[in-house]
């Protein structure tokens, strides 16, 4: 069974959709690939359903897999999400499985359209993904929180940005113009416990948040990164709800033993249970 042994349903709590789109990578490309091979990670053959904290999965969650929305534009697959989503959406939770880092724009704009409320974001990154356009596209993955703020679909002081390391000037002056809050590599390294504002939230966890040496397969790798253990007690010091979360840019082919794979598997075994702990608080 997949997803650490969690039981399937037709009355789900938790959706899972693959968003297979690669088309704006700038480095390397393939995370296209990656949904099928995320899915084959959460293996319960190798993971139990227990969380590091022994909050067992198959208590909480039941789940459905709607496959993988494929298009030949971007425009095509975030039209093809928001379709998805607003048929299945009742206050359930989604889960996203990227794709490069471009789909966490279709994916919060789908939810904040079906659930018509407010949350804010949080967003595990290299990368700011702040430039106004990139090779002369407005929608590529180096521009997704620039266009999901300018767009209205999330208010700037409500985005946190968690793990950068790979900054430009430029979209330094435009989180401080937006009220962007950056938390650096260097400041995770000092103090995991990340302070926030608001109570409701998106999470987005882009792969080249964590050093290259835990996560290799992935679209930009950049060296000195968060470890795995750094990027999950930052999640469990989160004190707010989990409205839906993805997982971007893993790109198989060029991981090595599965490392990322198995990684990505963990991450989303350790939100389950996050998001668990704060269900029934």
């Amino acid at each position: 069974m997949l997803f650490f042994g969690i039981s399937k349903s037709d009355n789900p709590n938790l959706y899972v959709l693959g968003i297979a789109w690669d088309g704006s990578s700038t480095f390397r490309r393939g995370s296209s690939e990656a949904p099928r091979v995320i899915r084959e990670a959460t293996t319960d053959k190798l993971y139990n359903s227990f969380t590091e904290d022994l909050i067992d999965l198959r208590e909480v969650w039941r789940y459905r897999d709607l496959g993988d929305v494929t298009g030949v534009t971007f425009n095509n697959i975030v039209d093809d999400v928001s379709r998805v989503v607003s048929n299945y959406y009742r206050g359930e939770i989604f889960l996203f499985l990227g794709g490069d880092h471009s789909v966490t724009y279709a994916s919060v704009k789908a939810l904040k359209s079906a659930s018509n409320s407010d949350f804010a974001l949080i967003y595990f990154d290299a990368h700011p993904d702040l430039y106004p356009q990139y090779d002369g596209d407005r929608y590529s993955h180096a521009c997704t929180v620039r266009r999901l703020v300018e767009e209205d679909f999330v208010r700037g002081d409500n985005v946190v940005e968690i793990g950068i390391r790979a900054p430009t000037r430029e979209q330094i002056d435009f989180a401080r113009e937006a009220g962007i809050t950056i938390v650096t590599t260097s400041e995770v390294h000092r103090n995991p416990h990340v302070k926030l504002s608001f109570s409701k939230a998106y999470i987005s966890i882009d792969l080249d948040v964590l050093d290259p040496a835990f996560a290799p397969g992935v679209g930009n790798p950049e060296p000195g990164g968060l470890s795995v253990r750094e990027l999950i007690d930052v999640i469990k010091s989160l004190n707010l709800e989990v409205v839906g979360f993805d997982i971007v840019e893993f790109i198989p082919k060029y991981d090595c033993k599965g490392i990322t794979a198995f990684t990505a598997s963990k991450i989303i075994r350790e939100i389950l249970g996050f998001m668990a702990r704060t269900k029934t608080r």
